[in-house]
């Protein structure tokens, strides 16, 4: 009895599988024809496409068995001047293509030459109002020892003064070599300035007094210049 059953059973699965698996299977083996098939009618029309474009382009130009040496004529008379007209209408195409791209170069050309004419003229006004910028700067801070340089002075520090000044020689020379040509004459007369006072300090104490005055007086006017 039990062997019985499972035999149904196995009937039924086998039935159960075939019901529902063979659909499956017929539509799986029948894609690759489905596909195959579209991919024929695709050619196929692309071949009649062809054909049909070529027997057009016969009728334009079919000479029959019997035409005469004037119809011959004529039909290549018409194909000269077709395939001349085709000619000049690729050249006037190439011409004008060619024309197009002089233009587009000479104008990139002449549009690349005045941004860098224009970058070069930014960087070199950039550089000039930085250097501007530190010289005023140096400056500045060098019209502080003179005035230091002065108070030592008017109190009879003589050796801090004297090495204030050995300190504000240096400092002006950084700056000779730092200013501008319109403005490094100014500075070498600043220089000429404090060796004067550099050497009245031990003979005229208040000629030096004097001249360091002078020059933390001429130093402001050079800053107020240059700015």
């Amino acid at each position: 009895m039990k062997t019985l059953l499972a035999v149904v059973v196995i009937i039924a699965g086998v039935v159960a599988a075939g019901y529902y698996g063979l659909p499956i299977m017929i539509e799986k083996e029948t894609a690759a024809i489905r596909t195959e098939v579209k991919d024929l009618s695709e050619r196929l029309q692309k071949t009649e496409a062809f054909v049909k474009q070529e027997e057009e382009a016969r009728k334009d130009f079919h000479l029959p068995a019997d035409a005469d040496a004037q119809k011959i004529i004529k039909t290549i008379n018409a194909l000269a001047a077709k395939l001349a007209s085709t000619e000049e209408s690729l050249n006037k195409g190439l011409s004008a293509a060619g024309e197009e791209i002089k233009k587009q170069k000479a104008e990139s050309a002449d549009a690349i030459k005045k941004q860098m004419e224009a970058l070069d003229k930014l960087g070199k006004e950039t550089r000039a109002n930085i250097q501007k910028s530190l010289f005023n700067a140096l400056m500045a801070g060098i019209r502080g020892n003179v005035l230091k340089a002065k108070v030592d002075l008017v109190a009879k520090n003589i050796g801090n003064a004297k090495n204030e000044l050995e300190s504000i020689s240096d400092l002006l020379e950084k700056a000779r070599t730092m200013a501008s040509d319109e403005n490094r004459k100014a500075v070498e007369d600043l220089q000429g300035t404090l060796r004067k006072a550099k050497s009245e300090i031990d003979t005229d104490l208040s000629a030096a007094i004097n001249r360091v005055d002078l020059l933390w007086h001429d130093m402001s006017k050079l800053i107020k210049v240059s700015s």
